[in-house]
């Protein structure tokens, strides 16, 4: 019996760019939502990855109207809210 062959990963990407649902990811993967965070002013999302390069961590190349854009694997939630007082 296998494991599933993708996992869904949260990402950050490390160049300006706004991820979109479809738009395929370097080796076979696909994000499934992204948008622009204000709280980080970078472009975020969730996609699909091959289970071997969904480490945290991982670097992502993600097709973004045609150019290639870096993003990376991060652990969930992307954003926490630092507590004050």
């Amino acid at each position: 019996m296998h494991g599933p062959e993708r996992k869904l990963v949260p990402f950050v990407m490390d160049e300006k760019a706004v991820p979109r649902t479809g738009m395929p990811i370097e080796g076979g993967g696909e994000v499934t939502s992204g948008t622009h965070s204000p709280m980080l002013d970078r472009g975020i999302g969730l996609g699909y990855v091959p289970v071997a390069s969904a480490a945290t961590g991982n670097e992502l190349t993600i097709d973004v109207r045609g150019r290639p854009r870096r993003a990376h694997i991060v652990k969930r939630p992307i954003y926490e809210r630092e507590e004050t007082g």
